[in-house]
């Protein structure tokens, strides 16, 4: 029989894509663990939904177990995606955190083979209770979001992390402990959220049981797994596979050693609606393939699924490296026993109204076919940036590696508004060992929106996302559906892989490096800064620069000008001119600020427009690190200027060490502060007396290794008559005796080891019950604040504070405050959330010596780099806390 391979543009469903085979990394198949690890979902019916709060809350070690150890289809809702924490790796903060931490989280999936789900809920920060967690997000939101997952996954199984009780410390932990408890009950309820039903097609569906998670609550433990079973085929336990994923949260510290030996995952059994179920996970439960909800021919279903059990199990008992050929026959015909029987409908058709369990069965069984037969294929495309409606050619390839004949056809899966021209292959067998190349060309809508998340399209409302433009099948899912993608499909047996359009470029030294294609503006528009403080003391210009980079590969001419608010003295236009893609050019201007202007907040907008009329006022930013997939998102070419009466003391040079998530650097330059970074170097050798301050970053002592060698160094110059001021450290700091006086620091907490950043529950050091531990904190923004010291120079010169001064700030006053100090110190400032007594250990200053020391757990990472004025008046105070000394 003739064996034709083509290329042809399927219109393929949604609910038919499996994941993208190991996207990023050359072609494979994955191999004899790749097989291994999809032949061991099939046949069978376990499903475990894992409810959490945050990006690294979920118990890796229990995913792994249920995906890689039981076959079960396990996946992890996070409530939010943790842009409220901090990051360890670079700058990034807030929405682009979130993008990171998401990835994080699907670097973590790969590994364990559960997926990834998340309410619309935005991570405004650490929170110490329900009631303030509740202020800012909408329970009966939050509470339908988590029902819309339970709906559309339809677990068996809900698994909480949380107990949604004081207990769990974090409010936005007790949060998701309550939405688990409240799901496992609405999600079965038909009157509840009908909207998800008549708008999404999700129907009620009533989970079984309900575990809790008992790491942190060791003696409420019911039933014990064991994660330090070893996967023969990986060659490491389960418990080791786990730890690998859990130390790809690497944004938030969370590198895990992979120790061997027995591990164990505790829960307690909360809720059981079998009255069978104790003893035993799945106990109570028919896990049975039979069980498993079906549509199709219900005369031919039960032999049909007998059927599809016997070949699975037959292709398990096959498997090996000189099987492969016996795998890929039991599961083409197992696939065919998987098909609906057809009824006069075209088959495909009735696909689209299989139950999700058929269609995660049919996913696993397809790329397992498509493994066993030895089919590989690769998309790379020409380019990695394209402009709305410009041409982007792709070179597919297809390879039979295996040892038989295969007929093979070539689809493309894009996004809605894309459009596809390809040429048809030679009608040829693809014979074993065979290499067929073919072309496609993509094209975006030319009115289509730049490559940014679905739920970052439009602004927040609050602490929430806008899904509203998002499509239904969207909401909740990591990211949109659909990238540009290859579909490899065999035409006999059904065996198909998915390859993600890349751009593949060759590093000398790293090798073979890919990227995603994303959509570009014709005119990338970016501003900076982004903030600005501006004193009503100083009437000297200011400078904003536009960056404009060109996205298309034709010419593009025009303008580039600022709006600025009303009443602002106007500046000229300036013109550029692009011929080619990548082109980029920065264009300064010098704004002066408009006499008599007061106290206040204004917003600069820049804005390019073309030789046709086409306006341009955003820009592409990527955030992209080794361990994850990069990703992009447009933003605004906007600035927020802030105006105030602000004064700096005189400086000539200002160091400063950088720490984590760090960018009061820039920040602090902006406004005339004269920073120089120190590196490794300039600590251990420089000469440190010819800086009026030394500046450290937050979290500087565990980010800088040479900080910490050099610490006798710094010391040594605040002896010597200079100023240090260091900024919030965690633990090592308190506990290694670098400051010059004692100080002590509170926590950690027990139920989360990260909870500085708003999210993170790692396994405690010791896990036996105990009450909860902070540090010293106060999360709320606007909590009061009582100068206790008014006669200190900090808050009188230059600038004198008032209340004012503490108006405005950000996502929290501070946080690890000290908690006791020597009595050299003196402390400056009160401040309490609600309900709390007063905390002083915000702000320490001590005379060391000569010099002056300075330790503030104020979150001035957060509110300088956000413009906010009362924080950059006290910055400034502290710099003028230098001792005058000759030169």
């Amino acid at each position: 029989m003739l064996r034709r391979t083509r290329f042809f543009a399927l219109a393929l469903s949604f609910f038919l894509s499996p994941p993208v085979h190991a996207q990023f990394e050359p072609p494979t198949t994955g191999g004899l663990v790749a097989l291994d690890h999809e032949l061991r979902m099939l046949g069978q019916y376990r499903r475990v939904l894992m409810i959490g709060a945050h990006p690294d809350d979920e118990d890796t070690e229990l995913l792994t177990v249920l995906v890689r150890g039981m076959g079960a289809e396990a996946a992890y809702l996070s409530l939010n995606r943790g842009e409220g924490g901090q990051n360890l790796l670079g700058p990034e903060l807030g929405e682009a955190l979130g993008l990171i931490r998401t990835e994080e989280l699907l670097a973590a999936r790969r590994l364990d083979g559960a997926r990834q789900y998340f309410t619309r809920a935005y991570d405004f920060g650490f929170s110490k209770s329900l009631e303030e967690t509740w202020s800012h997000w909408p329970s009966d939101t939050i509470l339908k979001d988590v029902v819309r997952i339970v709906r559309r996954f339809r677990p068996q199984i809900i698994v909480s992390i949380f107990s949604g009780t004081p207990r769990d410390g974090h409010g936005q932990h007790q949060a998701a402990g309550w939405a688990a408890r409240e799901a496992f009950v609405a999600a079965g309820d038909s009157t509840r959220f009908t909207d998800l039903e008549r708008e999404e097609g999700l129907r009620a569906w009533i989970p079984l049981k309900l575990y809790r998670s008992t790491r942190f609550d060791t003696a409420a433990t019911s039933l014990v797994l064991d994660g330090g079973v070893l996967d023969p085929v990986v060659g490491k336990s389960l418990h080791q596979i786990a730890m690998a994923g859990r130390s790809l949260h690497r944004s938030q510290d969370m590198g895990r050693l992979q120790e061997i030996g027995p591990s164990l995952v505790r829960l307690d059994l909360l809720e059981d609606r079998t009255a069978e179920g104790a003893g035993g996970l799945f106990n109570g439960i028919d896990t049975s393939f039979g069980a498993m909800p079906w549509r199709g021919a219900a005369d031919a279903e039960e032999d049909a699924r007998l059927n599809f059990v016997a070949r699975v199990d037959s292709a398990r008992a096959a498997l090996g490296p000189f099987g492969l050929p016996r795998v890929a026959e039991l599961l083409a015909r197992a696939r065919r026993d998987l098909e609906p029987v057809r009824t006069g409908a075209d088959s495909r058709a009735q696909v689209l109204f299989w139950t999700p369990e058929q269609t995660d069965q049919r996913a696993h069984l397809d790329l397992a076919g498509a493994i066993a037969e030895g089919l590989l294929g690769d998309a790379v495309a020409e380019d990695a940036r394209v402009v709305g409606g410009q041409r982007l050619p792709v070179g597919i390839e297809a390879w039979n590696a295996g040892a038989e004949s295969l007929a093979v056809a070539v689809g493309a899966r894009v996004p809605t508004g894309w459009t596809v021209e390809g040429d048809t292959l030679p009608p040829d067998t693809l014979d074993p060992g065979a290499l067929r190349a073919a072309a496609m060309t993509l094209i975006p809508p030319a009115e289509g929106a730049v490559s940014t998340p679905y739920f970052l399209r439009r602004p927040l409302r609050e602490a929430m996302y806008d899904w509203s433009a998002a499509a239904p099948r969207e909401r909740g899912e990591p990211f949109e559906s659909a990238a540009p993608a290859a579909v490899f499909v065999v035409l006999e047996s059904g065996g198909r892989v998915i390859r993600e359009v890349t751009f593949r470029t060759n590093d000398q030294a790293l090798g073979e490096v890919r990227r995603p294609v994303v959509v570009v503006p014709r005119v990338d528009v970016q501003l900076d800064p982004p903030t600005d403080l501006w004193s009503t003391l100083d009437a000297s210009t200011r400078r904003f620069t536009v960056t404009l980079t060109h996205g298309a590969r034709d010419t593009t001419a025009g303008s580039v000008r600022l709006d600025l608010p009303t009443g602002w003295p106007s500046v000229p236009s300036q013109r550029f001119r692009f011929t080619g893609e990548d082109e980029r050019k920065s264009f300064v201007f010098e704004l002066r600020i408009p006499p008599g202007l007061g106290v206040g907040a204004a917003e600069v907008r820049a804005v390019a427009r073309d030789a046709s009329g086409e306006e341009y006022d955003a820009g592409l930013r990527t955030v992209e690190y080794p361990h994850i997939r990069s990703r992009s998102y447009a933003a605004a070419a906007t600035a927020l200027v802030r105006t105030v009466p602000f004064a700096l003391p005189g400086l000539a040079r200002v160091g400063y060490v950088r720490g984590a998530s760090d960018r009061v650097p820039e920040a602090l330059r902006r406004v005339g502060v004269p920073i120089e970074l120190l590196d490794g170097a300039a600590l251990g050798r420089g000469e440190l007396s010819g800086f009026d301050a030394i500046i450290i970053g937050p979290r500087a002592y565990e980010t800088d290794p040479a900080l910490v060698e050099n610490n006798a160094r710094l010391l040594e110059y605040v002896r010597a008559g200079g100023l240090a001021i260091v900024q919030y450290q965690q633990h090592s700091f308190f506990e290694g005796g670098f400051a010059p006086h004692p100080l002590t620091v509170g926590g950690p907490l027990l139920s989360v080891e990260a909870e500085d950043n708003g999210a993170g529950s790692g396994v405690p050091a010791d896990p036996s019950p105990q009450p909860t531990v902070s540090h010293d904190r106060v999360a709320d923004e606007s909590a009061p604040v009582n100068v206790i010291a008014p006669e200190h120079p900090s808050v009188l010169r230059p600038n004198r504070l008032d209340e004012n001064d503490w108006k405005g700030w950000i996502q929290e006053r501070g946080l690890y405050f000290a908690r006791s100090w020597d009595d050299a110190y003196s402390p400056i400032l009160e401040t309490h959330d609600p309900g709390e007594p007063p905390l002083q250990g915000g702000l320490l200053v001590t005379s060391v010596g000569k010099g002056t020391y300075v330790y503030t757990g104020l979150s001035f990472f957060r509110q300088l780099p956000a413009g906010i004025p009362g924080a950059y008046r006290l910055f400034a105070n502290l710099l003028a806390l230098r001792t005058p000394r000759a030169r």
